[in-house]
C-alpha cells in the first residue's frame, strides 16, 4: 500500500494509512502512516470497539493536514483504553 499511496502523492492526491506490520509498512516508505500493535486483521481496533476504531482513524486522518513525507506515528496500543 505504502508504493501505492507514494504514486498517488507523486499525481497530487493526499494519502495517508495506517497498519499492524511496522516493519513490512516501513521498506515501502508511505508518505504519511500510523502503526499500530492491535491484531492483525483489526488495524484500526478491536472488532465492536466503535470508540478505538475512531480513535485511531481519526489520527490516521489527521496526518492528512501535515505536509508529506514525515515520519511514521506509532500509536499506543488501544490508544487509552
Amino acid at each position: 500500500m505504502g508504493l501505492i499511496a507514494r504514486a498517488l502523492e507523486m499525481e497530487g492526491i493526499a494519502t495517508t494509512l495506517t497498519s499492524w506490520n511496522a516493519g513490512r509498512t516501513r521498506v515501502t516508505a508511505p508518505p504519511r502512516a500510523t502503526f499500530t500493535r492491535l491484531d492483525r486483521g483489526a488495524t484500526l481496533g478491536a472488532p465492536h470497539d466503535s470508540a478505538q476504531q475512531r480513535r485511531v482513524l481519526e489520527a490516521t486522518l489527521a496526518l492528512l493536514a501535515q505536509d508529506a513525507p514525515i515520519n511514521p506515528v506509532n500509536l499506543k496500543e488501544g490508544m487509552g483504553d
